[in-house]
């Protein structure tokens, strides 16, 4: 076989194989959003209905108050990040934060409000700590992919991005969580949206 036509069949293949990388990583999630039936409480007591949020942009963050690593670390960038917006005057106005446990059975509402004030997080309507049958919190995650199983340990297994979500609450991006959560990267992308 001609040269030409390896060349064409590797250029096919590589083609191929990014329209693969794209879907995977981009369209497949266009139009993926949070459910509006949803209805949880907050970390003090409070009921938080997901039908008809203010448009705003939102980091939706899942997480358990035990979790040793990921999770604390996640939440420790977000709370830096929080007081970036802070001192732009958007936090609040135009960015809120939502943090979702997977571990409704043991991060009750106390839990919640201890892990708050570990990092320092006070009570406020822009970002929300919220805790919800272990169903509706399935039904909020399913959507995004982010996947959490409890295999009878102390430790949950849980896929580790946070979600982006534009003022329409679709997901724009996949936010790493953990030490690959880059607060500059998020901050300067979600500035460029609400500017």
């Amino acid at each position: 076989m001609p040269k030409k036509y390896y060349l064409l069949f590797s250029t096919i293949i590589l083609i191929g194989i990014g329209l693969g990388i794209l879907y995977l990583e981009f369209w497949r999630d266009a139009g993926v959003g949070l459910p509006e039936d949803v209805t949880m409480t907050t970390a003090y007591g409070e009921e938080y209905s997901f039908d008809n949020l203010e448009p705003k942009v939102r980091i939706i963050e899942f997480f358990y108050a035990k979790c040793p690593d990921i999770c604390p670390l996640t939440t420790q960038r977000m709370m830096h990040l929080k007081q970036m917006f802070e001192d732009e005057g958007v936090f609040g106005d135009q960015v809120e934060f939502i943090s979702i446990t997977i571990d409704p059975d043991n991060d009750t509402e106390e839990e919640l409000q201890k892990y708050m004030q570990r990092y320092g997080i006070e009570k406020s309507d822009s970002w929300v700590f919220l805790r919800g049958t272990l169903e509706d919190t399935r039904k909020l995650a399913e959507p995004f992919r982010f996947q959490f199983d409890d295999r009878g340990t102390d430790f949950i297994v849980h896929t580790s991005y946070s979600y982006l979500l534009d003022e329409n609450n679709e997901l724009i991006e996949k936010i790493p969580m953990g030490e690959a959560f880059d607060k500059e990267r998020v901050f300067n992308r979600i500035m460029r949206m609400v500017q």
